[in-house]
């Protein structure tokens, strides 16, 4: 069976993250070299995969997911989030140095060098993902969503999310599918990182 209201609900989340995504290159878009090529690489490269993860996660299966919805919400408090600041801040405050400083040698500026940090680390855990799934997401799920409270966890647990929460997420609703359906679908996804990643590089005339 097809659940519309899945899929929906999946698209929606894949429209928040284009969205994020988008503000983030939109802080730089006085850098840009051409505007009109690259609204027409974001479109391209990004909508065509949040469509196809929509499509394929409104199926149902006999398998569920390896990360229930009940093992989410119960690990993120706002306590928690401002125990964390402690580890996620000067992580957060090195890549930002360095991508300013990229920024000035003549790389991507802040915030966009961020963001293709970001987007490098998921295309390097989708590539596991393809060769060893189940570990990959035991990883991500072992330290974004451990019960336990202490500073260490709660550090790991946003870091973890911010570094592998696509790539997890995306493999998580992959994990309910057969052999078949999940492979394809990640090495279309590792060459899909591949394309947006070069995409925003010549974005901005790099």
């Amino acid at each position: 069976m097809f659940s519309f209201r899945k899929s929906l609900k999946t698209f929606v989340k894949g429209q928040l993250w284009f969205l994020l995504m988008l503000l983030i290159l939109l802080s730089n878009v006085t850098y840009w070299q051409d505007p009109y090529l690259a609204w027409t690489l974001i479109v391209l490269f990004i909508q065509p995969v949040i469509f196809l993860l929509a499509f394929v996660d409104g199926f149902r299966t006999k398998k569920t997911v390896e990360i229930e919805p009940e093992e989410r919400g119960n690990v993120f408090t706002f306590r928690g989030f401002l125990k964390s600041l402690w580890f996620l801040i000067p992580v957060l405050l090195f890549f930002t140095l360095v991508t300013w400083y990229a920024d000035f040698d003549g790389g991507l500026p802040f915030p966009s060098g961020i963001l293709a940090v970001f987007l490098m680390v998921n295309c390097s855990l989708s590539f596991l993902s393809f060769i060893m799934p189940s570990y990959v997401l035991t990883f991500y799920a072992a330290n974004a969503y451990d019960k336990s409270k202490t500073a260490w966890s709660e550090g790991f647990r946003y870091i973890a999310i911010y570094f592998c929460g696509l790539n997890g997420e995306i493999q998580n609703l992959l994990s309910r599918f057969p052999f078949y359906i999940q492979r394809p679908i990640t090495l279309l996804l590792c060459i899909w990182y591949f394309l947006v990643l070069g995409g925003i590089i010549n974005m901005f005339g790099l």
